[in-house]
Order: structure tokens, then sequence, then C-alpha cells
């Protein structure tokens, strides 16, 4: 019924904790796609042993390190299953996840304007990450609601697995790092999402986690970094977004080595590239100075 896809990189200190929530879960419909994205830590040799205790059906493979967004690519092509959640190797579900995600489908599966269910996390207090909504259920899009509406901070998203195949994520050359919020707004342009107010997923961020050291990683990928925050220039977002967001496409548009020419005529909204410009000069001047 559903496939739970782990992108994993030197974790094997600590995906034991992922691989026992997933021994707890109450309902055991579901497979464990392990996509090892270059470990050199032995994380094979330890997933290995979880196939072997076969109490769960897990599948693994390894590939060349290219980021979490490659390794992403790499296992959705694989994915047969109808419904697809990214579990990352640091976290855990909580136990009846599957249970929960599988009877809220038998609802909307046949809807195809529905492309994703989402779902709260927690922090390991219990806390909810990210702002609270009132509502039970909600019918929106990841643009709208989550964005416009300022209910950030990070969600359980669960994906029609054909939706995913057909979003896939861009790749830039020698870039490890890139946002999955540029595939989740392009699925928003097209389709709609559940936002149920439950918890599902419990997430702690660790300091060798990506979440920790964004900024680094995106100037260390500034296409991908222009790229995604070129897609929030979209008057689909609100006008405050967009400033914001002007200013970090002609930055790391900057720090990619793009010419001012080609950043504004690849932008999609080129009156707020020119305006913002200056800004954009600035702050690639202050990230080169911090990562210098």
């Amino acid at each position: 019924m559903i496939t739970i896809l782990t992108p994993t990189y030197n974790r094997k200190y600590i995906i034991q904790k992922a691989y026992q929530s997933l021994l707890q879960q109450t309902d055991k419909d579901f497979e464990w796609l392990i996509i090892d994205d270059g470990s050199t830590d032995e994380t094979e040799t330890l997933i290995k042993s979880f196939i072997r205790e076969k109490k769960i059906k897990i599948r693994y493979y390894y590939k060349d390190n290219g980021g979490k967004h490659t390794a992403l690519n790499y296992g959705i092509k694989k994915i047969k299953s109808k419904y697809t959640l990214i579990l990352d190797s640091d976290d855990e579900l909580l136990p009846n996840c599957v249970e929960l995600v599988h009877r809220k489908w038998l609802t909307y599966e046949n809807d195809l304007q529905i492309a994703c269910l989402s779902f709260l996390k927690i922090f390991p207090n219990q806390e909810v990450i990210g702002k609270k909504y009132t509502e039970s259920e909600v019918r929106s899009n990841h643009i709208d609601f989550r964005y416009n509406k300022n209910l950030l901070g990070d969600m359980c998203e669960v994906f029609k697995t054909d939706v995913l195949k057909k979003y896939p994520f861009p790749i830039f050359p020698n870039e490890r790092f890139l946002s999955e919020a540029i595939v989740w707004n392009q699925i928003a342009l097209d389709f709609d999402t559940i936002y149920i107010n439950e918890p599902i997923y419990m997430a702690d961020y660790l300091e060798d986690g990506l979440s920790k050291s964004s900024l680094k990683m995106r100037y260390y990928s500034p296409w991908g970094a222009a790229e995604n925050a070129n897609m929030f220039l979209l008057k689909r977002f609100k006008l405050s977004i967009r400033v914001k967001n002007a200013i970090l496409y002609d930055g790391f548009s900057l720090i990619a080595h793009i010419s001012v020419r080609q950043i504004i005529k690849k932008s999609k909204n080129k009156w707020l590239t020119i305006l913002f410009l200056p800004a954009g000069i600035t702050f690639w001047i202050l990230l080169k100075v911090k990562f210098k």
C-alpha cells in the first residue's frame, strides 16, 4: 500500500531508531525502501542485518553520493506502491502512522485532484513542529496553505507515487543540496493536498543534519538555490515572499556566476529581480565573507 522511502548517508549510528519505529507499526502493509547515498560507515552491513531478520519488507540500494534529492529521484523510480512517505534516517514514525495513512487515503484515493495527504510532525517532547492550525482537515495546497498562510515548519507528506514520478528533482552538476520545496511547490501548481491535524512522525534535528546547515549547503549549491528561489517569484505567492526570494534569487545566482543579463532573463518576476538587485548583491557579498 505504501512505500516508506529513506535516503541515507553515514547514519549507521542512528538509523536503528527509524527501524524500530517501523517494527512497531500497527499496520504492516508497507515496505521500507532505503537508498544509501554513498555511505562509508558500514550502513550496508547494518541494513542487511535488518533484512535477515525478516520482520518487515526491506529493499536496499547503494548509489554514489549525490545529495538527498538525487537519492529521492533514484528511489522514486523504483517504487511500485500507490503511496510514498519520506522518512529521514534520523527520525521515526509514530506506531499508528501507516494505519492512519491507510485509513485516510481510503477517503481520498479516487479524487484525481488530490496528490498528497499532509500530517503533523512532532519533536521528541511531543510538541508540534511549526505553527498549529485548528481545523481537523483542510483542503488546500502547499503554496496557499503553507506559505501564504505562514503555516511553516516541517510536515509529513504522503504522496500518490504516480504524481511524484512526474515531478523529479532537477539535477545541477556538482551540487549536492536542493530544497524539497522546489518540487512540492511545482506539484501545488497542479494539485491539492489534504492537511490532517494529527501527528504521525517524530523528528529530531541533529547537528549533522541538512536542516542545521541549510544556508551553507545552499551557498555551495547555488544553481539549485537560485532555481528554488525563482519558483517563489510566481504571483501565486504573497508579495512579502516574492520580495524575500527576489533577494535570494539574485544573490545565489551571482554566487553561481550567472550574468546579470541571464539572471533577469530567467527570472519569473523580472521587475522584482531588477528592483532588489542591490539587496541581492549585498546578500552575495555577505555570504562570500561568511563562507570564504
